[in-house]
C-alpha cells in the first residue's frame, strides 16, 4: 500500500521543525483534533520558565522562489488561532531546501482586510521571515507580559450602555491589577464593542492582541431586571451575561488565570458547552498550561470536578486529554486525572462511562514513574468489569499482556497478546491504536513471550514470520532470533527449567579456582535453567579469560537479550565485537543498546571504558572511538525513522 505523498510530506517538516526547537525546550506533539500541532514549553537552567505557545506547522513541497513560501490560510482557522488562550506560531517549512519560515498568528491575521464572506488568504512569506535555531531562540521574547492592558469600550444606545456597564463591574472586580480603562490605548490594549441589531438583540464584540470573538445576546429590553440592578453581585450569572464572562475569561486568562478561573467557576453551571466546536471554544488546554505554570491546578480541577457534577461527560473527557497533551509525564497531572476519573466513577451511574474511567486510570498507571504495574492491571479488569465490551478491544488484550510481561508472567503474557492479534485481524471497529502499535509489531512480542519461556524453535518460527511480513530496524527482535537459532542447535530449546538447582551451581561457582572447571559448572547451570542470564555472564567472563572469544561474545549477548536492562552485558559483548573486529555483530549492538537505554547509554560506556584497568591512553582512545561510533548510529537510526 502505497503511502501518500502528504504524509511524507507531514513526516519530513515535522523532523524539520523539531531539530529547530532548543534542546533544552519541551515541545509535545498534540493530537489531531485541537487544531494545532505543537505545545512548546521555555526551560532554562533545567527549569520551566512559564512561557508557552502552540505551533502551527505547515510544510510544502512547493518550489521556493526568491526565498518566499506561499501559502492559503482559511480565514476561519485564523480565527480559531486567535481565540486560543495562548499564543500561536505558525511554522512554514520547504521540504526540498528545508528552509523555514515563521510568523505570529496574530500579525498574520492583521495583515489582511477580510470581506464579509471571505474564506480563504493567500500570503507569501520572503526572506525576512525565514529563521533557523538562534532566531527561533529569540521569540521567546516576544511572549514577555506587558504591565497594564488598556481597555476601551464603546456602545451605541441606553441598554448597550447598561449592560456595558455591568459587564465592566465583573472587570473591576477580577482584573482590576490588569486592566486599564483610563489609559485607553496602551501598547497592549481590548477594544469591547456592544452594538445594537434589532430591538432585542446586540452585538458583543471583542478584539484583543491576539483574539478576536463575537456573541449575539438575545432577549435583551431595556427594562430587563438585570440592566438596573445597582450593586454589582459576582454570583449573578444570567442569560445576558453568562456567554459575554466567557469570552472575557478567555481573553484575559494569559494575563491572570486566577480570576479565569474563578470566573469559569461561576459560570460553567450556566453554560451549554455540548459539541466539538463549543469544546474547542472552552480552550481547557491552554488554560490548563496557564494554571499548571501559574500554580493554579487545585482551582483549574475544582471548576474539572464542577463540570462533572454536571453529567457533561463528553465535556469532562475532552477536558481530560488536555492533562495528557499539556504534559503526559508530569506525575502531578497525573495525580490529578487519576482523582477527576475517581471522581466519575463514584458519581456516574453509567457503567460504560466507568469502564473508560478505568481504562483511562490504567493507561496512567502503566505510564507513570512509580510504575505502579498491579493497581495498572487492578484497574483494566475493573473496565472490564464496569464494560465488558473492553474484550471486544484488542488494545485492551494489547495493554495488559504488556504488564503481565513486565510481571514476567510471560505464558499468560503470550496468551493475551495471542487473543489481541485474533481480535486485531477480525474487528477493525477498535483499531484506533493501529498507527501507534502497527498490527505486525504484535508477532514480535508473542515471540519475546516465548523467547522468555525457553521455547526458542517456536520463538524463531513467529520472529521470522515477523521479519517476513515487515521490514524491520528493531535490533532487539534480531539479536533474540539470533539466540534463538543458536540455543536451540544446543539442544536447549524447550528444556523444563530448574530454577533452583542452577542458581545453586551458578553460586558454587564462586568457590572454584580453575578457570575451566568454572566453564563446564556453568554450563551444567545452563543446561538445567537455559534462561539463567547470570550463568551466560559468568560463562562470557570465563570463556574471554581463556581466550575463546566467539564463544564469549555470544554468552555476553545472551545475557544482554535475556536482561534487557544489563548494560554490562551489553557493553562486554560491545567490546568484544570492537576488539575482534565482529563489525556485523558490533552495528547490531550498537543499535541495540541505543534503542533500550536512549542515546545518553554513551556516558555510561565511557564510565565502564574509564573503569578498566588499561594504560590511561588506550582508555580515552576506545573512549573517543566509540563516541564517534555511537554518534554515527544515533544518526543513521534518526534519518531512516
Amino acid at each position: 500500500m502505497k503511502r501518500p505523498d502528504q504524509h511524507i510530506i507531514e513526516t519530513k517538516s515535522q523532523r524539520i521543525f523539531e531539530r529547530l526547537v532548543p534542546v533544552e525546550w519541551v515541545a509535545r506533539e498534540v493530537k489531531p483534533d485541537y487544531g494545532v500541532d505543537y505545545l512548546v514549553e521555555v526551560f532554562k537552567n533545567g527549569e520551566s520558565t512559564g512561557k508557552t505557545f502552540f505551533v502551527q506547522l505547515k510544510g510544502s513541497d512547493q518550489d521556493i522562489e526568491k526565498d518566499t513560501f506561499k501559502k492559503q490560510f482559511e480565514v476561519e482557522n485564523l480565527h480559531y488561532y486567535n481565540s486560543l488562550a495562548l499564543p500561536v506560531l505558525i511554522i512554514l517549512v520547504s521540504v526540498n531546501t528545508e528552509q523555514i519560515w515563521a510568523i505570529w498568528a496574530n500579525n498574520l491575521s492583521k495583515a489582511f482586510t477580510l470581506k464579509p464572506k471571505q474564506k480563504k488568504v493567500s500570503i507569501n512569506l520572503c526572506s525576512k521571515y525565514l529563521i533557523d535555531k538562534d532566531k527561533f531562540i529569540n521569540f521567546e521574547n516576544d511572549l514577555e507580559s506587558t504591565k497594564k492592558i488598556g481597555l476601551s469600550i464603546n456602545f451605541d444606545g441606553e441598554k448597550e450602555k447598561l449592560l456595558s456597564e455591568k459587564i465592566l463591574k465583573w472587570i473591576d472586580e477580577y482584573y482590576k491589577d490588569i486592566i486599564s480603562t483610563e489609559f485607553n490605548y496602551l501598547p497592549n490594549h481590548i477594544e469591547i464593542t456592544f452594538n445594537s441589531i434589532s430591538n432585542n438583540e446586540l452585538k458583543f464584540s471583542i478584539t484583543a492582541l491576539n483574539f478576536k470573538d463575537d456573541i449575539i445576546v438575545n432577549n435583551i429590553e431595556e427594562d430587563n431586571i438585570y440592566l438596573h440592578r445597582p450593586k454589582f453581585d459576582n454570583n449573578d450569572v444570567n442569560d445576558l451575561n453568562k456567554e459575554i464572562l466567557k469570552i472575557l475569561a478567555i481573553t484575559f486568562a494569559k494575563y491572570n488565570i486566577k480570576s479565569s478561573l474563578e470566573i469559569f467557576s461561576k459560570i460553567i453551571t450556566h453554560l451549554e458547552i455540548n459539541n466539538d466546536s463549543e469544546f474547542v471554544s472552552f480552550d481547557p488546554l491552554g488554560l490548563l498550561v496557564l494554571a499548571k505554570s501559574n500554580n493554579e491546578l487545585p482551582r483549574f480541577n475544582n471548576l474539572i470536578k464542577k463540570i462533572i457534577d454536571l453529567k457533561n461527560n463528553k465535556l469532562f473527557f475532552f477536558c481530560d486529554l488536555a492533562y495528557f497533551y499539556a504534559d503526559a509525564e508530569s506525575e502531578e497531572l497525573q495525580k490529578y486525572r487519576i482523582e477527576n476519573l475517581n471522581y466519575l466513577i463514584k458519581h456516574s451511574n453509567d457503567n460504560p462511562t466507568k469502564g473508560t474511567c478505568c481504562y483511562n486510570i490504567a493507561n496512567i498507571l502503566k505510564s507513570s514513574k512509580k510504575n505502579d504495574e498491579d493497581e495498572s492491571i487492578k484497574y483494566y479488569f475493573k473496565s472490564r468489569k464496569f464494560y465488558p465490551d473492553y474484550e471486544n478491544r484488542d488494545y485492551w488484550w494489547r495493554e495488559l499482556a504488556g504488564l503481565l510481561f513486565e510481571k514476567k508472567h510471560y505464558k499468560i503474557s503470550e496468551s493475551f497478546y495471542r487473543e489481541s492479534l485474533k481480535l486485531d485481524s477480525s474487528n477493525v471497529t477498535y483499531s484506533r491504536l493501529a498507527e501507534k502499535n502497527p498490527p505486525k509489531l504484535i508477532y514480535s512480542l508473542i515471540a519475546d513471550c516465548l523467547f522468555m519461556q525457553g521455547k526458542f524453535s517456536k520463538a524463531h518460527e513467529v520472529f521470522e514470520k515477523y521479519f517476513l511480513d515487515t521490514n524491520s530496524d528493531i535490533y532487539e527482535w534480531i539479536l533474540k532470533d539470533m539466540v534463538c537459532i543458536e540455543l536451540v542447535k544446543r539442544k536447549l530449546d524447550n528444556v523444563t527449567p530448574n530454577k533452583k538447582d542452577s542458581i545453586t551451581i551458578c553460586e558454587k561457582t564462586l568457590s572454584i579456582s580453575s578457570n575451566s572447571e568454572i566453564i563446564l559448572s556453568l554450563k551444567k547451570a545452563i543446561a538445567l535453567d537455559p534462561m539463567n542470564s547470570l550463568a551466560w555472564f559468568n560463562l562470557g567472563v570465563a570463556l574471554d579469560k581463556d581466550k575463546y572469544f566467539e564463544e564469549s561474545l555470544f554468552s555476553f549477548i545472551a545475557s544482554g537479550t535475556m536482561m534487557t536492562g544489563d548494560k554490562e552485558a551489553q557493553f562486554n559483548a560491545l567490546l568484544t565485537c570492537f576488539t575482534q573486529q565482529k563489525l556485523d555483530f558490533l552495528q547490531a549492538l550498537l543499535f541495540y543498546i541505543i534503542e533500550k537505554h536512549g542515546d545518553l547509554v554513551i556516558n555510561d560506556f565511557a564510565d565502564y571504558i574509564m573503569s578498566k584497568r588499561n594504560p590511561l591512553d588506550i582508555r580515552i582512545k576506545v573512549v573517543k572511538a566509540f563516541t564517534k561510533l555511537f554518534e554515527t548510529t544515533i544518526n543513521i537510526k534518526k534519518n531512516s525513522a
